[in-house]
């Protein structure tokens, strides 16, 4: 690639600014560069450091930082490293970097993904670097501390170490006709081999948010996890300091000489439908919202499932892909590849032959699988492969008696089959009492699976007031041969909470001049019905809902998310809330019971105060068959006063969701410029 300098005094300033001709961006990409003195007379190589600036920053400023270039030019020298701080702008008139925020900032095809490979290579192949993951760290401010740690989890295998300075909490990422909503509260799982220090300021606008990173960061188990609370404002250094930045660089660099160690097995969230990680390949004919989730992967097997949000959205309908291992088995053997399908006790056997380079290339489900890779040849490791709670209930009961079962799946080689294994099961939770938590188990010979008996679960867990992860997760050991290995699961709970009482159902029917938007599709009684798909209000409060009764289909509940107001700073802080269907053979009369929660806002800081309750919805007979032709005239007749204003729009939407209704008895006035529609 060319270089191209642009015109400094080298001898005064500590830094370069430099160009090359990109063949992401497919134009000139600039950045500027810091050398350690005595880089030009040496031949050592050096790691790098990379900077992602924050919103309206560029290459060559950060109005919010504003660094002192002659103190990071000592830093530079004091910890020999190299810094190079890259371009996340896309077009000089717009200030957004990165190509992530909210839904309408997601503008461009061009992917900051495909740019950070593109941009390492080139520094690699220019500057005498230690081209490794392991000398490789990311320092990012704000919407560069979003991106930092969106990077570090795509890439764990290029990125050792980063810094998140004050960082966006959650993005839409992805392409203008397909993102996906990406909060970090939820994603730490992906940065289980990355060391993360995270800065947060007390005075700054996104400290609470920040606070539930953490929180989902303890949460997840990272285990190399750093956080830091400072005192000031969305900035990183007072004027004429670098203190924290030096904080920020001396933790990198101490990774640098202290890598963390790699785990026996990884997992991985990706939002694309094809991407690579850790020299696997996943190619998937993905093509809507959501993550495709490579879990426990190891030579043994792995798990694949696919969610069309995060943390419990349903699996990405009609999503099949193939993954293709590392090369990490013997050429032109043969393997048997057990996929265990959900709820299935017994695999579904296929063969399948390392090719040239050693890999594997199997085929796996959207709908979720487990993977076996089997040969005598394999070392053997076990995982949990399901988990059911008693009476076929998705979520644990506050203050009752619960029950789970856990499959434990032997994956690999044979070595185990009929042997005895230990399996200890626990919680950090102090909330979650558990009862005949260790057993011993066989494996079955001809399913490579052993059953537990069922283990009990009390918890007396409160529901978060913020956005933290409101679920437990329980631990589970597994030993056998004097091998141990761990699993984690994730148990959602249904809390003890008061009922929410001033309930209001959109079934195609606009419950408040606050709402101003049509969610549900229904016949617009207002009362929920078979086949429709309602969404539910307290009060104004759009609500979050989970259940586990069987006539709410959960797989097609669909997700809605916005920014509440929260001041003057309006673009972080999402709110997701819930649309369900309620099933076709629902009977009438039956009784739906939610657990429900709706947000607010506190302002500067941005806080999310989460509000829980529970709901009971009556499903009604349909009234589908005797629609309300006097109300629906009388409705578009004082829609005809003031067709302009922002009802029109609501009457025309309930129009359009009823015309099956309507179609031929209705005569629709001033509605678009129409007479009548027939």
């Amino acid at each position: 690639m060319l270089l191209i300098p642009v015109v400094c005094d080298a001898q005064t300033l500590p830094y370069q600014d430099l160009s090359y001709d990109s063949k992401v961006f497919g134009q000139a990409r600039y950045y500027r560069l810091l050398l350690p003195d005595g880089y030009q007379q040496s031949a050592k190589r050096y790691p790098v450091i990379y900077f992602f600036h924050g919103y309206t920053g560029r290459y060559n400023k950060e109005p919010n930082v504003k660094p002192d270039y002659d103190l990071l030019g000592k830093l530079v020298n004091k910890y020999q490293v190299i810094m190079v701080m890259w371009d996340g702008n896309y077009e000089e008139s717009n200030p957004a970097p990165y190509n992530v925020g909210g839904r309408e900032n997601v503008k461009y095809q061009v992917q900051v993904k495909d740019y950070f490979l593109e941009f390492i290579g080139h520094i690699d192949s220019n500057y005498r670097t230690l081209a490794n993951r392991n000398h490789r760290g990311i320092i990012g401010f704000s919407m560069g501390g979003f991106t930092s740690m969106f990077i570090a989890g795509k890439y764990p295998d290029k990125v050792s170490a980063i810094t998140n300075m004050v960082g966006s909490p959650e993005f839409f990422v992805g392409y203008p006709d397909n993102q996906t909503f990406f909060p970090h509260r939820y994603l730490t799982e992906n940065m289980k081999d990355v060391s993360v220090r995270m800065h947060n300021m007390d005075g700054c606008a996104l400290s609470l948010l920040n606070n539930e990173i953490k929180n989902g960061a303890l949460w997840e188990g990272l285990p190399t996890f750093e956080y830091w609370m400072g005192h000031g404002s969305h900035e990183v250094d007072k004027p004429g300091e670098a203190k924290l930045f030096e904080a920020a660089i001396q933790s990198v660099v101490n990774r640098f000489h202290d890598p963390v160690p790699l785990r026996n097995t990884w997992s991985h969230y990706d939002l694309y439908s094809e991407f690579s990680v850790w020299d696997y390949t996943v190619k998937s004919d993905k093509d809507e919202p959501g993550f495709l989730y490579l879990r426990n992967v190891s030579p043994a097997g792995f798990g694949f499932y696919s969610y069309q949000w995060i943390p419990d959205g349903p699996p990405i309908s009609r999503c099949t892909a193939i993954v293709t291992t590392a090369p990490i088995y013997k050429k032109g053997t043969e393997y048997d590849i057990l996929t265990y399908l959900p709820g299935a006790t017994t695999p579904v056997l296929s063969k399948e032959k390392a090719d040239r380079e050693g890999r594997l290339h199997i085929p796996v489900s959207g709908a979720g699988c487990e993977v076996s890779i089997s040969h005598r040849s394999q070392r053997t490791d076990f995982v949990v492969s399901q988990q059911a709670l008693d009476k076929g209930k998705r979520y644990i009961r506050v203050n009752e008696q619960n029950e789970i079962n856990l499959t434990i799946l032997q994956r690999g080689g044979d070595a185990a089959i009929g042997k005895k294994v230990r399996v200890a099961v626990t919680c950090v939770d102090p909330t979650v009492l558990l009862y005949n938590a260790i057993q011993e188990i066989t494996i079955d010979r001809n399913g490579r699976i052993g059953q537990t008996l069922p283990i009990g679960i009390v918890c007396s867990k409160m529901p978060p007031a913020d956005g933290s992860p409101p679920w437990i997760k329980l631990n589970v050991r597994m030993s056998c041969d004097n091998e141990n290995f761990s699993d984690d699961i994730t148990v959602p709970v249904f809390f003890d909470v008061p009922s929410l009482t001033d309930i209001r159902i959109d079934d195609g029917r606009l419950v408040s001049d606050q709402a101003k938007q049509l969610l549900g599709t229904g016949n617009g009684n207002g009362v929920a019905e078979a086949s429709e798909q309602v969404m539910l209000y307290e009060k104004d409060h759009r609500l979050r809902l989970f259940t586990d009764d069987p006539y709410i289909e959960t797989a097609s509940e669909q997700s809605f998310y916005e920014v509440l107001p929260g001041g003057a700073w309006q673009g972080d802080g999402f709110t997701l809330t819930s649309i369900v269907k309620v099933a076709d053979n629902c009977p009438p009369g039956h009784t739906v019971e939610f657990l429900a929660n709706y947000e607010t806002k506190t302002r500067m800081p941005i806080g999310r105060v989460v509000h829980w309750g529970k709901v009971k919805m009556t499903v009604s007979p349909s009234s589908a068959a005797k629609p309300d032709v006097e109300k629906f005239n009388a409705e578009c007749d004082i829609q005809a006063i003031s067709v302009k204003g922002a009802n029109m729009k609501v009457h025309e939407t309930y129009y359009r969701q009823n015309e099956n209704l309507f179609a031929t008895t209705v005569e629709v006035k001033n509605l678009t410029d129409r007479k009548s529609v027939v």
